[in-house]
């Protein structure tokens, strides 16, 4: 996305931000207009970081579309990993969780946090590391979990590992729509923070990966996870307008993701689950694999 559109595209959200919030007579201007100041500053930041560390070329050119091997699941290279590059991952947290999650997918980090620490065990797969925000942030049961991290991408794994380096976690480069050769023990919780909507294929063809982390469940343990959906929630403008970019791009692969298709996936595969919805994002937990 280039800077003159991101530029539009904050400054619209900030606007209705505005709107919305005298249509609903708050009374504290000075409140709100510190808060939109503060806003407009994370844009400058943005602006500037962007110009330093933003996305590889494939993700600056409007002409580039994903290539028949980058959408395939088992080539490595699919785009919805691929984009995190050890610089991308520097402004992921501020991007994403500081901004996108708050004001475009409607799912503040602070929900998905919570979430994180009402079913995280202290003997934990992650998968879809990300940047380890979460692991980094949220409250173990003991204060020496056994961590394990399994993604795609090395950058990721590598920038997770570093930043939870306390607990020493071990690291798997894998792909989960494939078999796991995980020598190790299995686990009481297995977590996969915003990973399905980066996964190629409709909704049934990417839920394999729940039928290979099975594998490693303990008994009694839950899957946990949240995804990005477009039907059966609300999304705003702005949220359909830059899920539409990131489907073209190949980032995300979710234009027929649904909250009743991860319902029906979940539902063949567990005896015991749970969906909620926050904005665009389905919150689920699963337990007893059947």
């Amino acid at each position: 996305m280039c800077l003159g559109r991101l530029r539009n595209f904050l400054s619209t959200i900030l606007v209705s931000t505005f709107i919305m919030q005298r249509v609903m007579n708050v009374s504290d201007i000075k409140t709100l207009t510190n808060r939109i100041l503060l806003l407009k500053k994370s844009v400058r930041i943005v602006r500037i970081k962007i110009r330093k560390h933003w996305m590889p070329y494939h993700l600056q050119d409007s002409r580039y579309t994903p290539s028949p091997s980058q959408m395939s699941s088992s080539s490595g290279a699919h785009a919805g990993q691929a984009v995190y590059t050890a610089r991308t991952l520097k402004i992921y947290d501020l991007l994403v969780l500081g901004i996108s999650n708050r004001w475009i997918w409607k799912c503040p980090t602070a929900k998905l946090l919570e979430f994180y620490n009402q079913h995280i065990t202290a003997n934990h797969l992650d998968v879809g590391v990300g940047t380890g925000y979460f692991l980094d942030r949220c409250s173990f049961p003991n204060s020496e979990p056994r961590i394990e991290l399994l993604d795609l991408n090395p950058n990721s794994l590598a920038s997770t590992a570093r930043r939870i380096n306390r607990y020493q976690p071990v690291t798997h480069q894998a792909n989960v729509l494939e078999p796991l050769q995980l020598e190790t023990e299995a686990f009481d919780s297995i977590g996969l923070n915003y990973l399905l909507h980066c996964v190629p294929g409709k909704m049934a063809e990417k839920v394999i990966a729940f039928d290979h982390l099975n594998a490693r469940l303990k008994t009694g343990g839950t899957v946990f996870g949240s995804t990005l959906v477009q039907g059966g929630v609300q999304r705003n403008p702005a949220a359909r307008m830059l899920m539409a970019l990131y489907n073209r791009k190949g980032i995300f692969c979710n234009e027929a993701d649904s909250l009743d298709s991860l319902r029906s996936a979940l539902a063949e595969r567990y005896e015991t689950f749970h969906i909620t919805s926050i904005g665009c994002a389905a919150l689920f937990t699963a337990q007893q694999p059947k």
